[in-house]
């Protein structure tokens, strides 16, 4: 069990009778670097697609609605999309960036806001810093044509077997450039950046993003990483581009400023093509032992599956019937939840953020008492419930059985198969998710029950509409002498 200290403000029972699930969840949890969390539940990141190039500054008229609604809503910390530290190299259109004109006064003036808005009710706010490496898309960005992806190692991603597949693959992806020194000597710096800005603009601290196979996840893989120089070649290596981030965004960050890293279980599974377990659990363990990370966040699967272990103190739990697991996905998430016990054997107090799944409230409060973790991560619940801690996990109105998430299965997933092409089939089911994120940025309720093909007419009718606006503007523009009109 983890020995992070903590400090207890819930009522708690005596000795004669275990804590309720409100209860421990309720407790607040002080990091290594001081920052205290006032409880156990965590908003994890996700993409809100709602930047606008050229520049990608945070998108305040949107973010007023979102961010409100998440820092009213009782979350114990909240952690921000994804922000990408180059605009030439986002990982989707929309992805916030921190640029070379982030920290002038204009610019810094919307991310303080963004912090203000974030922050407001008294949760602590985190932004999450990433780069995509070879998981660029062209025209997410603004690099030319004719720059390629970065990676340590020229290995293009393998989506498909077909030749649409790998058509498609080589249009959008390319085969990455392998970086040189220069290259990540810039990366770095850029890094740096990105959690500067996060610290003058008032934010809690900052997430560095290794998971998902991005581009600090292609350095720790053996599979994409196959350098000889003092970026790769052994495990030690491998670790070097996090570690050195990690030893100089900290000289610059010193506590109470909270840095932590996200991986990711499933970049673990694939001997020979991703992350040794052993290598694995030991980067993890530097991680909790260095003293300067103050907590690590795990994902990669769902922790209330009935072999995870996590059906232990409470008894049966009130979960809807969903869809039959496949077995490769039994396989991950059985694989997910041994790699976090065996992180938890670790003796460290750097807590364990696991996120991945999480639907009952007593599913939660049994991997917090067991000392499976010391978080909880809710990544869907909170687009699709976004109030869900203050409303349900931790309202007593509710009682253990009746406390849980909302069972959902996005609906015409049998849109997204029928389309040949792996890499666009396949990415169909997540922009259910950055729709209703959207939807949210407009202050409007999520739509759960919207399918598939439904959405991608909903978004069609809004790409015309929004384009014939413009026309329209510009034709008001010119036949009034050329003055200004605002463009939407």
């Amino acid at each position: 069990m983890s020995q992070t200290t903590t400090t207890q403000t819930a009522t708690m029972p005596t000795s004669s009778s275990p804590p309720s699930a409100i209860a421990i969840l309720s407790q607040p949890i002080t990091l290594p670097c001081g920052l205290t969390l006032p409880n156990r539940l965590v908003k994890c990141p996700m993409q809100e697609t709602q930047a606008k190039g050229p520049y990608f500054n945070p998108p305040i008229e949107t973010f007023k609605n979102l961010y409100s609604l998440w820092a009213r809503s009782s979350y114990g910390l909240l952690i921000t999309g994804q922000v990408q530290i180059d605009r030439r190299f986002l990982s989707i259109a929309g992805d916030v960036c921190c640029h070379e004109g982030s920290l002038e006064p204009d610019t810094l003036g919307l991310w303080k806001e963004w912090a203000r808005i974030a922050q407001k009710d008294g949760t602590p706010c985190i932004v999450q810093l990433a780069h995509p490496g070879r998981m660029s898309p062209a025209g997410a960005g603004i690099r030319p044509k004719e720059m390629r992806a970065l990676c340590p190692s020229e290995v293009p991603v393998q989506l498909g077997d077909t030749w649409l597949d790998k058509l498609a693959l080589d249009k959008v992806l390319g085969t990455p450039k392998a970086m040189t020194i220069e290259d990540v000597d810039e990366v770095v710096g850029m890094f740096v950046r990105g959690a500067v800005v996060a610290r003058d603009a008032g934010f809690a601290g900052a997430q560095l993003h290794g998971a998902h196979g991005y581009l600090l996840s292609q350095f720790l893989s053996l599979h994409t990483n196959r350098r000889t120089d003092d970026y790769g070649g052994t495990p030690e290596k491998r670790m070097k581009l996090l570690q050195r981030l990690i030893y100089e965004i900290r000289a610059l960050c010193p506590p109470p400023y909270c840095l932590s890293v996200k991986l990711n279980s499933a970049d673990y599974m694939d001997a020979g093509r991703g992350l040794e377990i052993e290598e694995g659990l030991e980067q993890v363990r530097w991680l909790r032992e260095c003293g300067m990370i103050d907590f690590v966040e795990i994902s990669g699967g769902n922790a209330e599956q009935k072999h995870s272990g996590l059906h232990n103190s409470f008894g049966a739990k009130t979960v809807a019937s969903g869809q039959k697991m496949k077995e490769s996905t039994r396989i991950r998430e059985a694989f997910y939840t041994d790699f976090a016990d065996r992180v938890m054997q670790m003796k460290s107090d750097v807590p364990v953020q696991l996120s991945g799944g999480f639907r009952t409230r007593t599913g939660m409060a049994d991997a917090v008492h067991s000392g499976t973790c010391d978080l909880i991560g809710l990544g869907r619940s909170a687009v699709l419930e976004p109030e869900i801690p203050r409303a349900v996990l931790l309202n007593p109105d509710f009682d253990d059985e009746g406390a849980l998430a909302k069972s959902h299965v996005v609906r015409g997933q049998w849109f997204s198969k029928m389309i040949p092409v792996k890499v666009i089939g396949g990415g169909l089911p997540i922009q259910f998710f950055y729709y209703n994120l959207r939807r949210l940025g407009r202050g409007l309720k999520s739509d759960p029950d919207i399918s598939i093909p439904s959405m991608i007419a909903v978004s069609l009718w809004e790409t015309v509409s929004s384009g014939l606006l413009q026309t329209l503007q510009r034709l008001v523009a010119a036949f009034s002498g050329g003055q200004r009109v605002k463009m939407e």
